[in-house]
């Protein structure tokens, strides 16, 4: 676990610790926000540790984001429900999937939904990895949480989500032209190593290469 940017902590809960699999709370103004949930209880004990380290503990997670539903981010859904009593919120394409996988029904969100929340978190559908795949905004530092939207490395170069992964590789690659409409510098992703300053460059690099 590790503090990223200033109220932005990462949990790298691969088994080689190389940026393979991540999750994030933010710690905002309003309330922790945690974005997705990883799997197994190791990963639940990480995210109490380090909000212990805040002086927080679960109670003080005000919503649960989901970018989609994998097992990867939901697995631990339901125990994350019963430890924060937290409303979660995912796109609202992913509600029936992630219902049928964990017994929790989410709230969805529309495309272009905004959250009252670290200065606001809108909702950026982006379709194919999943049909209710999506990534979030933090508008008012710049900063895109993709998570499976786009892959990485541990070098942070960056790719279209793997085809077989994905229910439409082709939509998905195509997509990822939305994410230039809006305005970020830093790119925090689940499978491979956060960019944390140029990253809409990297990202319109990745779209002109795929067209």
């Amino acid at each position: 676990m590790v503090e990223i940017m200033d109220g932005i902590h990462s949990f790298d809960f691969s088994e080689s610790k190389n940026h393979g699999m991540e999750l994030w709370f933010l710690d905002c103004p309003e309330g922790v926000v945690l974005v997705d949930t990883g799997m197994g209880d190791e990963v639940l004990g990480m995210v109490e540790a380090e909000l212990g380290s805040l002086g927080k503990g679960w109670g003080d997670v005000k919503i649960v984001l989901i970018t989609h539903r994998h097992g990867d981010h939901v697995r631990n859904l339901a125990k994350v429900k019963a430890l924060t009593g937290a409303p979660i919120y995912c796109q609202a394409e992913e509600v029936p999937a992630i219902k049928e996988q964990t017994g929790v029904e989410p709230e969805g969100l529309a495309h272009g939904a905004n959250l009252p929340y670290c200065g606001g978190i809108e909702v950026i559908h982006v379709p194919g990895h999943t049909e209710g795949n999506c990534s979030y905004l933090l508008k008012e530092r710049g900063i895109l949480i993709a998570g499976d939207t786009i892959f990485g490395d541990e070098e942070g170069n960056i790719n279209e989500p793997p085809e077989k992964y994905c229910v439409d590789v082709e939509q998905a690659t195509r997509e990822l032209e939305r994410l230039l409409a809006y305005d970020f510098n830093a790119l925090i992703y689940t499978h491979g190593k956060d960019i944390l300053t140029g990253a809409k460059a990297k990202v319109e690099a990745l779209v002109e290469r795929t067209r």
